[in-house]
């Protein structure tokens, strides 16, 4: 492959390291093996990045924000709480589930990686347990929720090479479906069923 200066940005860089991740792992992400994806010389690379550490320092940052964010914005721009959860839920179906997993393993040996993993799946579990309270679940179960949601998402992505994305969604399913079920709150339209009296 030719290579070229430029005009690659560091989101060429970020997005490249995460189909390295997916693909090999931690030890994939070199400078050589970046810039020969992107077709650029290293000169390109230490336009945007002081050195390898740096990259994955940032590389661990945008993969913490970027997209977190955007999914955040999208659901608060939904009013219906049952809506916003299931917006909140596809995000996670649709996650770069083989990337992710190398980080979670990556994360097992460098403290760094270890405290961005954490504060991710810390955010998740409390964006998730907001919007099952603002779905009318009780506040102890929607944190319980939150927290299911993430662990069956992590244990997605370990049970095997690729995760299983359908799967991942019937789950996800079922648990929202038993989670309004016994809040009493109608699946459609995300109001609370009206309470009726015994004998009425």
């Amino acid at each position: 492959m030719a290579t070229r200066q430029g005009p690659s940005s560091p989101q060429d860089y970020f997005d490249a390291g995460m189909d390295l991740l997916a693909a090999e792992g931690v030890s994939a992400l070199t400078i050589a093996r970046l810039c020969g994806e992107l077709g650029v010389t290293k000169g390109s690379f230490y336009h945007h990045f002081r050195g390898v550490e740096d990259y994955r320092t940032q590389l661990l940052t945008h993969w913490a924000s970027n997209r977190s964010a955007q999914v955040v914005a999208a659901a608060g721009a939904i009013d219906d709480p049952v809506r916003r959860l299931r917006v909140l839920l596809q995000a996670g179906v649709e996650l770069p589930h083989e990337a992710e997993a190398a980080i979670r393993a990556w994360s097992q040996r460098d403290p760094d990686a270890w405290r961005v993993r954490v504060a991710v799946d810390e955010a998740r579990e409390r964006i998730i347990a907001d919007a099952f309270r603002a779905a009318g679940v009780d506040a102890v179960q929607a944190e319980l929720y939150g927290r299911l949601a993430v662990v069956t998402l992590v244990g997605a992505q370990h049970r095997g090479a690729t995760t299983d994305r359908a799967a991942l969604r019937s789950m996800f399913d079922w648990m929202l479906a038993a989670a309004l079920d016994q809040a009493g709150a109608a699946p459609r339209s995300g109001r609370p069923r009206r309470a009726t009296r015994s004998g009425s």
